[in-house]
């Protein structure tokens, strides 16, 4: 498969997978519901200023990955483009490690299907890395 085909899909992904961050952002409903999930019912203020803080950086550095990708695409060398998938597939490891370490341990996490999502993106990236063409 193409690397850059790679590229673009895990893109989306990535978008789908900051999606609820975006919502959460634009809608107070859907923050609320976000919240409550992670704090219980009645979250109190620190933890509404805390989820605020964490939605607004975490969301920008998914802006920023996605932006980062858009650039390495102009990469056109392929051993240059799979050092870089390999690099992001490493990235997104540590991206997903917390999530996934919290869902095992039963904890409040991101919902599954972004944890899916993020694996399926980690895998595309190891993909890329090994057997990508151009």
């Amino acid at each position: 498969m193409k690397i850059k085909t790679i590229f673009w899909i895990c893109i989306s992904l990535i978008f789908l997978q900051g999606l609820p961050l975006f919502l959460s952002i634009l809608s107070p409903e859907f923050k609320l519901i976000l919240v409550s999930e992670a704090f219980g019912g009645n979250p109190s203020e620190d933890a509404i200023v805390i989820f605020n803080t964490f939605t607004l950086v975490v969301g920008l550095l998914v802006i920023g990955i996605i932006f980062l990708i858009l650039g390495t695409m102009k990469f056109t060398d392929l051993n240059t483009l799979r050092k870089m998938s390999f690099l992001f597939f490493v990235l997104f490891g540590f991206f997903a490690l917390p999530d996934l370490i919290n869902f095992l341990r039963g904890e409040p996490t991101a919902p599954l299907p972004v944890i899916i999502l993020g694996l399926i993106t980690m895998g595309l990236f190891y993909y890329g890395s090994k057997k990508g063409t151009i």
